[in-house]
């Protein structure tokens, strides 16, 4: 059984509360992977960044956004849309672009996350809070980058203690853990 490590018991103290245009003080993530525990009632979302080595932040989501996540991936298929494609649908068709997602901080136990938007036919920028399982569902849709807050390295767990070496050279992605 994964359990969530004794460091997500800290609070987070640096907050940004009003997002900024620019990436200074993140850096560019992608997602390792998508996990069921082995409760089966709960996954794990991995983001790397090429500066954390072989570290990962862990987040915990739920089974329908770790779904998501893994058709986002190519990694499973339904047969209708999901809520995050028909998010998808719905913003293209108004004319927006998702132009990036940011993984911000950790507040009472909870990440957050914001998704930038942009209305083509005005130019306006949007600034979207979000929780970071439907913003990286949404980005990986639309191939938007996905960022995080450079301060969150202290959450970061190995990737080798956390899936065992043994799961992760089989590559047992989307598997339980």
């Amino acid at each position: 059984m994964l359990l969530k490590p004794e460091k997500f018991n800290k609070e987070e103290s640096e907050i940004n509360s009003m997002p900024n245009q620019e990436t200074e003080g993140y850096l560019e993530a992608v997602v390792e992977g998508v996990y069921v525990t082995s409760t089966g009632a709960e996954a794990v979302m991995l983001l790397s960044t090429e500066e954390w080595g072989d570290f990962v932040l862990p987040i915990w989501i739920g089974m329908a956004e770790a779904l998501s996540i893994q058709k986002a991936m190519g990694q499973t298929d339904f047969p209708r849309p999901l809520t995050h494609d028909l998010l998808v649908d719905i913003l293209e068709r108004l004319n927006a672009t998702i132009e990036k997602v940011t993984i911000d901080a950790l507040v009472d136990h909870t990440y957050t996350a914001t998704i930038y938007l942009k209305d083509n036919r005005t130019g306006s920028q949007h600034y979207i809070d979000a929780r970071p399982s439907d913003a990286v569902a949404v980005a990986l849709r639309v191939n938007a980058p996905i960022f995080v807050a450079s301060h969150l390295k202290q959450y970061t767990v190995s990737i080798n203690e956390l899936l065992g070496k043994s799961n992760q050279e089989e590559g047992e992605e989307g598997k339980s853990i």
